[in-house]
């Protein structure tokens, strides 16, 4: 892989995922190499609490998970249609803090830009990004949000594949993403192979394949949804009910079980 810039107009796609160029102000950064490690972690909640907008542990570290996310969409977004990759190893991601609308919704400086260009083997490419984002970042990170709150691996896992279903399934069928469509399908379909288990951790079966389950009809929400198979806590924010996902288990299967179609 040979070294190459982002293009301004790759820069302002990753910027819709909260991707910054600019580095922010100090104050404003959080490195992933704290977040990773449970002492850290704990004084991050501790301190973001009131932004985030809960005194709960599980609701806290469970909104930063579903925030943190999107550094695998801007990791894979950018290998499956620029086919260019971002270094996200901890040590070169910071989470921003950021809100919009009353939420807290922070982005992501990388202190190295550069990317680099996939060429003849893609295959072991993509290898490597899985691994940098999952299992050398995001599972750690899992990992420490597991000592600190004692929430559920399933919880947190689920809370990053449901943005990974909505690049692959959603934004795929965007015009001006025609041209990689064939390429997103094919990282979608090797993104949830179980032989691939290693790449997210300490795993034997793929941590996000067992939440690709076929969608439903919902009658309130009068759309085919894929139901989550467990609660994101984000009723447990300050503004309770208004913040529950419109895929939550609670409203789509409990609550409203009459309205739900297999």
């Amino acid at each position: 892989m040979n070294p190459v810039l982002l293009s301004e107009e790759e820069i302002k796609r990753l910027g819709s995922f909260r991707f910054l160029t600019e580095r922010p102000e100090e104050g404003e950064l959080t490195s992933a190499k704290q977040l990773i490690n449970p002492q850290g972690l704990g004084t991050f909640l501790r301190d973001y609490s009131g932004k985030i907008g809960s005194n709960d542990k599980k609701a806290l570290s469970s909104m930063l998970i579903k925030r943190y996310a999107f550094i695998a969409v801007i990791s894979l977004f950018s290998f499956s249609v620029f086919n260019k990759k971002l270094n996200v190893a901890p040590e070169n991601v910071f989470l921003v803090d950021g809100e919009k609308n009353g939420l807290w919704l922070p982005g992501f400086y990388l202190e190295d830009q550069a990317a680099q260009a996939v060429s003849e083997d893609r295959e072991k490419a993509r290898e490597e990004v899985a691994r940098e984002v999952f299992r050398n970042h995001l599972f750690p990170l899992i990992e420490a949000v597991k000592k600190v709150s004692k929430l559920s691996n399933l919880i947190t896992w689920e809370n990053v594949a449901v943005y990974m279903f909505w690049v692959y399934e959603g934004l795929i069928e965007q015009e001006d993403l025609q041209h990689a469509r064939e390429r997103m399908r094919e990282d979608f379909e090797w993104l949830l192979d179980d032989a691939n288990a290693g790449l997210f951790g300490s795993y034997h079966r793929n941590p996000l394949a067992r939440y690709y389950t076929p969608k439903q009809y919902v009658a309130e929400q009068a759309s085919e949804l894929r139901i989550r198979k467990t609660c994101c806590f984000s009723y447990k924010l300050n503004d309770g009910e208004g913040s529950r996902c419109k895929t939550c288990p609670q409203t789509c299967n409990v609550k409203p079980q009459k309205g739900v179609r297999q």
